[in-house]
């Protein structure tokens, strides 16, 4: 069943939005009719889901029924990623929805010294923040992620240790529950991290090897996200 992310306002047992596009998509791409269910949750404040059906619409405002509320899945954990700029920028968007889909709480873009692209367009924010809110719609997770770009780490070095996946061997076994609320997993570059990549981090880090296949960014930062998502490094 679709689910929706947005804002709206709830009315006693109904609840009245006012976003044309969901509309647009209602009527348009879903073909849908009054009394046809949905679900819908509000994007800043995922507490909880509404079952809900189509009461009333005009080419304005739409107007939902709640048939049911469904209260949100938490999850203590965190779940950043790091990915090094790829070599191409329509990868970035391959990234954003992939890591959105297996529930990474943020997304971090950063140049590696050997990144092809070093720099960010800012303007491509909505779009890839609206590419991530369909897919965490598609997935039906609760949380949309944080995008950013840094130029470097020195921001966010103080409080978290790095998880690094390169070529070298292992520096770690196994991680607790604990670890798990203060790690960044960092996602190598084409042809892995350099020296001077290594010297940026400080000495807050431990090592994951990528096995013996020389995976994309894309590829890797979507097989450790799964990875990460179902407990298994």
């Amino acid at each position: 069943m679709q689910l929706f992310i947005c804002d709206f306002e709830l009315k006693k047992n109904n609840i009245v939005i006012e976003d044309e596009s969901i509309l647009y998509q209602l009527r348009n791409v879903l073909r849908s009719k009054i009394w046809y269910s949905f679900f819908v949750q509000k994007k800043l404040d995922p507490k909880c889901r509404y079952e809900v059906k189509i009461l009333d619409w005009d080419n304005k405002k739409l107007i939902w029924s709640v048939v049911s509320i469904i209260d949100r899945v938490f999850f203590d954990g965190f779940r950043g990623m790091i990915v090094a700029m790829p070599n191409k920028r329509d990868k970035i968007e391959i990234i954003v929805q992939k890591l959105s889909e297996l529930s990474i709480s943020e997304i971090i873009f950063w140049p590696s010294d050997r990144s092809v692209i070093k720099n960010f367009n800012t303007k491509k924010y909505d779009r890839l923040n609206k590419i991530s809110k369909e897919a965490v719609e598609q997935s039906w997770w609760w949380i949309l992620p944080e995008i950013r770009f840094v130029d470097q780490l020195k921001s966010i070095l103080w409080n978290k240790k790095f998880i690094i996946f390169d070529k070298k061997e292992n520096t770690i076994k196994q991680l607790s529950k604990a670890d798990l609320v203060s790690i960044y997993w960092l996602v190598w570059p084409e042809w892995w991290l350099t020296d001077k990549d290594y010297q940026s981090f400080g000495n807050n880090f431990e090592i994951r090897h990528l096995g013996n296949t020389i995976l994309r960014t894309e590829t890797a930062a979507i097989v450790w996200a799964w990875n990460i998502v179902n407990d298994k490094l």
